[in-house]
Protein backbone atom coordinates (compact mmCIF):
# COMPACT_ATOMS: atom_id res chain seq x y z
CA UNK A 1 0.00 0.00 0.00
CA UNK A 2 1.22 3.08 -0.84
CA UNK A 3 1.21 6.45 1.58
CA UNK A 4 0.04 10.31 0.19
CA UNK A 5 3.88 10.59 2.33
CA UNK A 6 5.69 9.72 -0.30
CA UNK A 7 6.77 12.31 -2.87
CA UNK A 8 5.30 11.00 -5.97
CA UNK A 9 2.16 8.95 -7.12
CA UNK A 10 2.55 6.84 -10.31
CA UNK A 11 0.08 8.07 -12.97
CA UNK A 12 1.55 7.07 -16.49
CA UNK A 13 3.18 4.12 -18.01
CA UNK A 14 6.44 4.69 -20.59
CA UNK A 15 4.37 3.50 -23.41
CA UNK A 16 1.71 6.34 -22.92
CA UNK A 17 4.55 9.18 -22.22
CA UNK A 18 6.21 7.63 -25.44
CA UNK A 19 3.04 8.15 -27.33
CA UNK A 20 2.37 11.40 -25.82
CA UNK A 21 5.94 13.20 -26.86
CA UNK A 22 5.83 11.68 -30.27
CA UNK A 23 2.14 12.81 -30.75
CA UNK A 24 2.93 16.39 -29.78
CA UNK A 25 6.31 16.75 -31.68
CA UNK A 26 5.23 15.03 -34.91
CA UNK A 27 2.14 17.63 -34.99
CA UNK A 28 4.48 20.24 -34.42
CA UNK A 29 6.76 19.71 -36.81
CA UNK A 30 3.94 18.83 -39.58
CA UNK A 31 2.71 22.46 -38.55
CA UNK A 32 6.33 23.48 -39.10
CA UNK A 33 7.01 22.21 -42.61
CA UNK A 34 3.38 23.19 -43.39
CA UNK A 35 4.14 26.96 -42.64
CA UNK A 36 5.56 28.16 -46.30
CA UNK A 37 2.33 27.62 -47.95
CA UNK A 38 0.41 29.76 -45.70
CA UNK A 39 3.11 32.65 -44.99
CA UNK A 40 5.39 32.33 -47.88
CA UNK A 41 7.15 35.85 -46.91
CA UNK A 42 7.79 34.98 -42.95
CA UNK A 43 8.38 31.63 -44.06
CA UNK A 44 9.60 31.36 -47.24
CA UNK A 45 13.18 31.18 -45.85
CA UNK A 46 12.23 27.55 -44.52
CA UNK A 47 11.83 26.85 -48.26
CA UNK A 48 15.05 28.31 -49.41
CA UNK A 49 17.17 26.51 -47.17
CA UNK A 50 15.73 22.73 -47.48
CA UNK A 51 13.98 23.11 -51.03
CA UNK A 52 10.59 22.29 -51.44
CA UNK A 53 10.58 18.15 -51.70
CA UNK A 54 12.44 17.69 -48.96
CA UNK A 55 10.29 19.88 -47.07
CA UNK A 56 7.52 17.84 -48.50
CA UNK A 57 9.08 14.53 -47.84
CA UNK A 58 9.20 15.56 -43.95
CA UNK A 59 5.81 16.70 -44.10
CA UNK A 60 5.17 13.05 -45.00
CA UNK A 61 7.34 11.35 -42.88
CA UNK A 62 6.27 13.32 -39.70
CA UNK A 63 2.27 12.50 -40.82
CA UNK A 64 3.04 8.76 -40.75
CA UNK A 65 4.53 9.11 -37.30
CA UNK A 66 1.14 11.20 -36.45
CA UNK A 67 -0.90 8.76 -37.93
CA UNK A 68 0.61 5.56 -36.32
CA UNK A 69 1.55 6.51 -33.07
CA UNK A 70 -2.11 6.21 -31.36
CA UNK A 71 -2.41 3.06 -33.18
CA UNK A 72 0.98 1.75 -32.07
CA UNK A 73 -0.60 3.11 -28.39
CA UNK A 74 -3.09 0.86 -28.56
CA UNK A 75 -0.72 -2.23 -27.96
CA UNK A 76 2.56 -0.96 -26.16
CA UNK A 77 -0.31 1.71 -23.85
CA UNK A 78 -3.49 -0.29 -23.91
CA UNK A 79 -3.72 0.69 -19.85
CA UNK A 80 -3.33 4.76 -20.89
CA UNK A 81 -5.46 4.87 -23.81
CA UNK A 82 -8.13 2.75 -22.30
CA UNK A 83 -8.38 5.40 -19.05
CA UNK A 84 -8.32 8.32 -21.92
CA UNK A 85 -10.80 7.32 -23.65
CA UNK A 86 -12.94 6.02 -20.51
CA UNK A 87 -12.24 9.73 -19.18
CA UNK A 88 -13.64 11.22 -21.96
CA UNK A 89 -16.92 9.20 -22.29
CA UNK A 90 -17.63 9.45 -18.56
CA UNK A 91 -17.79 13.51 -18.91
CA UNK A 92 -20.30 14.82 -15.95
CA UNK A 93 -22.17 17.61 -14.04
CA UNK A 94 -18.91 17.89 -12.05
CA UNK A 95 -16.25 18.39 -15.26
CA UNK A 96 -19.29 20.82 -16.32
CA UNK A 97 -18.89 22.73 -12.98
CA UNK A 98 -14.97 22.73 -13.65
CA UNK A 99 -15.12 24.31 -16.67
CA UNK A 100 -17.28 27.15 -15.79
CA UNK A 101 -15.41 28.03 -12.38
CA UNK A 102 -11.96 27.38 -14.26
CA UNK A 103 -11.19 30.64 -15.79
CA UNK A 104 -11.76 32.43 -12.09
CA UNK A 105 -9.27 29.84 -11.09
CA UNK A 106 -6.71 31.28 -13.48
CA UNK A 107 -7.35 34.58 -12.73
CA UNK A 108 -6.09 34.09 -9.35
CA UNK A 109 -9.33 33.76 -7.75
CA UNK A 110 -10.33 30.34 -5.25
CA UNK A 111 -13.45 28.87 -6.39
CA UNK A 112 -14.48 25.57 -4.98
CA UNK A 113 -13.84 23.10 -7.40
CA UNK A 114 -15.39 19.82 -7.52
CA UNK A 115 -13.18 16.62 -7.18
CA UNK A 116 -11.99 15.96 -10.59
CA UNK A 117 -10.85 12.31 -11.84
CA UNK A 118 -7.49 10.98 -13.41
CA UNK A 119 -8.21 13.94 -16.34
CA UNK A 120 -10.07 17.09 -15.19
CA UNK A 121 -13.26 18.70 -17.09
CA UNK A 122 -10.87 20.97 -19.06
CA UNK A 123 -8.57 17.74 -19.85
CA UNK A 124 -11.53 15.70 -21.02
CA UNK A 125 -12.52 18.35 -23.35
CA UNK A 126 -9.14 18.84 -24.70
CA UNK A 127 -8.56 15.39 -25.66
CA UNK A 128 -12.20 15.19 -26.84
CA UNK A 129 -10.86 17.78 -29.52
CA UNK A 130 -7.92 15.81 -30.33
CA UNK A 131 -9.37 13.01 -30.76
CA UNK A 132 -11.65 14.64 -33.37
CA UNK A 133 -8.96 16.65 -34.89
CA UNK A 134 -6.72 13.57 -35.47
CA UNK A 135 -9.69 12.46 -37.39
CA UNK A 136 -9.80 15.38 -39.81
CA UNK A 137 -6.50 15.59 -40.30
CA UNK A 138 -6.01 12.05 -41.02
CA UNK A 139 -8.75 11.75 -43.48
CA UNK A 140 -7.94 14.89 -45.12
CA UNK A 141 -4.59 14.48 -45.28
CA UNK A 142 -5.11 11.04 -46.98
CA UNK A 143 -6.85 12.32 -49.78
CA UNK A 144 -4.37 15.59 -50.29
CA UNK A 145 -1.86 12.82 -50.53
CA UNK A 146 -3.08 10.65 -52.71
CA UNK A 147 -2.83 13.47 -55.40
CA UNK A 148 -4.95 13.65 -58.66
CA UNK A 149 -6.75 11.05 -60.59
CA UNK A 150 -7.09 8.91 -57.19
CA UNK A 151 -9.82 11.37 -55.14
CA UNK A 152 -12.21 13.38 -56.98
CA UNK A 153 -10.66 16.55 -57.67
CA UNK A 154 -14.03 18.18 -56.03
CA UNK A 155 -13.54 16.82 -53.07
CA UNK A 156 -9.82 17.17 -52.62
CA UNK A 157 -11.00 20.98 -53.03
CA UNK A 158 -12.90 20.49 -50.19
CA UNK A 159 -10.18 18.56 -47.75
CA UNK A 160 -7.80 22.04 -48.44
CA UNK A 161 -9.40 24.49 -46.32
CA UNK A 162 -10.57 21.63 -43.93
CA UNK A 163 -7.66 20.12 -43.48
CA UNK A 164 -5.52 24.09 -42.72
CA UNK A 165 -8.95 24.65 -40.06
CA UNK A 166 -8.00 21.03 -38.09
CA UNK A 167 -4.88 22.29 -38.34
CA UNK A 168 -4.95 25.88 -36.98
CA UNK A 169 -7.71 24.93 -34.49
CA UNK A 170 -4.94 22.10 -33.14
CA UNK A 171 -1.85 24.37 -33.06
CA UNK A 172 -4.35 26.71 -31.00
CA UNK A 173 -5.08 24.22 -28.21
CA UNK A 174 -1.65 22.90 -28.46
CA UNK A 175 -0.06 26.55 -27.27
CA UNK A 176 -3.05 26.63 -24.49
CA UNK A 177 -2.25 23.02 -23.07
CA UNK A 178 1.71 23.86 -23.53
CA UNK A 179 1.03 27.05 -21.18
CA UNK A 180 -1.61 25.28 -18.68
CA UNK A 181 1.23 22.24 -17.99
CA UNK A 182 4.28 24.35 -17.99
CA UNK A 183 3.01 27.93 -16.38
CA UNK A 184 0.06 27.02 -14.90
CA UNK A 185 0.76 23.84 -13.09
CA UNK A 186 4.15 22.59 -13.92
CA UNK A 187 3.63 20.04 -11.54
CA UNK A 188 0.62 17.98 -14.42
CA UNK A 189 4.01 18.23 -16.68
CA UNK A 190 5.69 15.88 -14.61
CA UNK A 191 3.13 12.98 -15.50
CA UNK A 192 4.89 13.20 -18.83
CA UNK A 193 8.29 13.42 -17.84
CA UNK A 194 8.84 10.69 -15.86
CA UNK A 195 5.10 8.78 -15.08
CA UNK A 196 4.93 10.37 -11.37
CA UNK A 197 2.92 12.94 -10.15
CA UNK A 198 3.29 14.98 -7.03
CA UNK A 199 0.98 13.61 -4.53
CA UNK A 200 0.12 16.83 -2.73
CA UNK A 201 -0.65 17.75 -6.17
CA UNK A 202 -2.85 14.92 -7.43
CA UNK A 203 -4.75 15.37 -4.05
CA UNK A 204 -6.33 18.80 -4.48
CA UNK A 205 -6.18 18.66 -8.28
CA UNK A 206 -7.72 15.17 -9.00
CA UNK A 207 -8.95 14.32 -5.65
CA UNK A 208 -11.88 11.96 -7.54
CA UNK A 209 -9.25 9.83 -8.43
CA UNK A 210 -6.85 9.63 -5.24
CA UNK A 211 -10.04 8.68 -3.37
CA UNK A 212 -10.55 5.64 -6.28
CA UNK A 213 -6.91 4.74 -4.97
CA UNK A 214 -7.94 5.25 -1.44
CA UNK A 215 -10.77 3.09 -2.10
CA UNK A 216 -8.86 0.68 -3.87
CA UNK A 217 -6.64 0.23 -1.07
CA UNK A 218 -3.27 1.35 -3.20
CA UNK A 219 -3.24 4.65 -0.88
CA UNK A 220 -3.17 4.77 3.13
CA UNK A 221 -5.83 7.23 4.30
CA UNK A 222 -4.42 7.62 7.59
CA UNK A 223 -1.47 8.86 5.82
CA UNK A 224 -3.70 11.55 3.85
CA UNK A 225 -1.71 14.68 3.76
CA UNK A 226 -3.16 18.00 5.34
Amino acid sequence: MMSLRDKFLPRHKKGFILCHWLNGISFLMLFLTALPLYAPEQFGFIYNALGSATLQNMHRFFAVIFIVTPIIGLFIARDGYATLFGQVLSFNKDDMTFLVKFPGELLGRDPKMPKQGFYNGGEKMNIALQMGLWCVLVLSGIVLWLGNGVIDNSIRAWMIPLHSIAAGVGFAAALGHIYLAVGVNPDSLQGMKDGTINADYAKHHHGAWVDELIAEGKIDKKNLMA
